[in-house]
């Protein structure tokens, strides 16, 4: 059975006969000047219900949940709660005032009050009068045994608590106020393991006492776990919903796209197959039990000619891997050699002498120059190497912005000036103008839209097929599967599997997922 499309009878607008809506968006759009990033979506939110709310970056969920929290108002069409009391909403108090609440992916505490005062903070009470700590710890108390959580305690600071303690805390800020509908967005992109499973059943609890909740998510093996429905954004339209159990992974990534998601991917080249079937092939990098931050005992080899992704929970060790090789993190033990060449302590400086480029995965905080024009970024690498003449370094860094085609009206503009998909387009450039050996890429498509991923990934094959190697990570399955020659996936900071022949980005979900029975807690 296939997810029922937007347009058809059996579509989001319709009414479910068995269940009243909490929330129905009625041709709902939102237009910026002529330019309009939601049109004519229809959907109904039910009590008791998780409705999964999917879509690419860009592809109009933030802007939805900005209409539906009261952050942006309506061009076009309405809302309606319990499917009869037209909403009208101007301001997110708005929005709480009827029952509407969202949990943040950035979470809206402060980190120098208790628990209390962060959920007492915009109540409103009579007077002018602070309410006392005894009153604010009794409704701190209510909220937190709505959710059956008693580790928690009022008094305590919100920043002595971990990532998904603040995250119940924010929940129940959200309940203090009589939430029936509540939006997650990404909630469990920062947790671990353990920590998803438990915000997840808090869900689950939410959703048994008759709370709507609305869920966003890029995780899809989540999605399928939790959710009742889903509905698919694609270009601000509503283009799929319907009962989660008529989707699959696949039917999900098709209308999420608007094409079949191979389509994204070059062609892998029968030299990289080789590469990551036999020892042979020339080998530019080897790890060996490597111990460090959130790594015990990792080993690693890249050959040349490959494309290897490093697959894992965020806290799993791919990325620290890669800081480490690049000399960010220092390890306790362990050895990395480079092109058969045993290296001692490892800095930035000696890794790109070295021939290894690292993009890391924040590009806004650590990778970016803001202030610099979006050539002076391309080629801040090599000028401050001093490899090669400043004429021959601004030739190289245009010919490879050109390569990557590289969007920007001039580009002696800030590089803040461009769209994300070229700020990383142009962080790409500064490693190639340096043609590095080993180039290392931290969940290099975060936040860029399909053309920019499609380009990206065809620059990354490229230099495959030039005979470098490339190792990535990504909090994307289907890259892992269809990018990649070899995954290596990685578990409690060593691998824990290799994957050299196809996988699908389902099963790679499972995997990931996957806790054995002694790890969990």
């Amino acid at each position: 059975m296939q997810p029922s499309d937007a347009n058809s009878p059996s579509s989001a607008s319709a009414v479910d006969t068995m269940t009243l809506p909490a929330l129905r968006l009625k041709a709902l759009g939102k237009s910026f000047g002529s330019f309009w990033a939601l049109r004519d979506v229809s959907i109904d939110f039910a009590a008791g219900e998780v409705h999964a709310l999917l879509g690419e970056n860009g592809a109009g969920k933030s802007t939805l949940i900005k209409l539906i929290a009261g952050v942006h108002r309506p061009s076009e069409g309405g809302m309606l709660v319990e499917a009869d009391a037209p909403l009208n909403l101007a301001t997110p108090r708005d929005a709480l005032s009827v029952g509407i609440g969202v949990v943040h992916q950035e979470l809206d505490l402060f980190d120098n009050l208790s628990v209390a005062e962060n959920i007492a903070l915009g109540i409103e009470d009579s007077g002018f009068a602070k309410p006392s700590k005894k009153e604010m710890a009794e409704r701190a108390s209510r909220a937190l045994g709505e959710l059956r959580v008693t580790t928690i305690s009022p008094e305590a600071r919100v920043g002595q608590l971990s990532t998904s303690d603040k995250q119940l805390v924010a929940i129940a800020k959200v309940l203090t106020w009589k939430a029936r509908i509540i939006i997650f967005d990404e909630p469990t992109s920062a947790l671990n393991a353990a920590e998803a499973a438990r915000l997840l059943q808090t869900v689950q609890h939410l959703k048994a006492s008759g709370v709507a909740v609305i869920y966003v998510s890029h995780k899809l093996a989540e999605i399928f776990s939790i959710a009742d429905r889903i509905s698919v954004i694609r270009d601000g339209r509503l283009v799929a919903s319907g009962p989660a159990a008529d989707f699959s992974h696949e039917t999900v990534v098709t209308a999420m796209l608007g094409r079949n998601p191979a389509e994204l991917f070059p062609v892998r080249a029968a030299k990289a197959a080789q590469a990551s079937q036999t020892s042979q092939v020339e080998s530019l990098l080897a790890v060996t039990d490597l111990v460090g931050k959130r790594l015990h005992g990792a080993s690693l080899t890249v050959r040349k000619g490959e494309i290897v992704a490093l697959a894992g929970l965020p806290d799993a060790g791919p990325s620290d891997l890669l800081q480490h090789i690049f000399g960010l993190q220092q390890p306790k033990s362990g050895v990395i050699d480079i092109n058969g060449r045993r290296l001692g302590r490892l800095s930035a400086r000696r890794a790109i002498r070295n021939g290894i480029g690292y993009l890391p995965a924040d590009r806004l905080l650590d990778g970016i120059l803001p202030l610099t024009s979006v050539l002076g970024n391309a080629e801040a690498t090599n000028r401050a190497m001093r490899s090669t003449s400043l004429a021959v370094c601004k030739a190289s860094a245009l010919e490879n912005i050109k390569r990557l085609a590289v969007r920007a009206s001039s580009l002696l503009n800030p590089i803040t000036s461009l769209s994300g998909g070229n700020q990383q387009k142009t962080l790409l450039a500064r490693w190639l103008v340096m043609s590095p050996t080993i180039l290392m890429l931290d969940d290099p498509t975060r936040g860029v839209d399909i053309g920019a991923k499609a380009e990206i990934y065809r620059i990354l094959r490229q230099i495959a097929d030039a005979g470098s190697a490339v190792i990535f990570t990504s909090s994307d399955s289907l890259e892992l599967a269809n990018l990649a020659d070899r995954i290596v996936l990685f578990r409690n900071g060593r691998v824990a599997q290799e994957y050299v022949d196809p996988v699908s980005h389902a099963e790679l979900d499972r995997a990931i997922a996957f806790t054995p029975e002694g790890a969990r807690t």
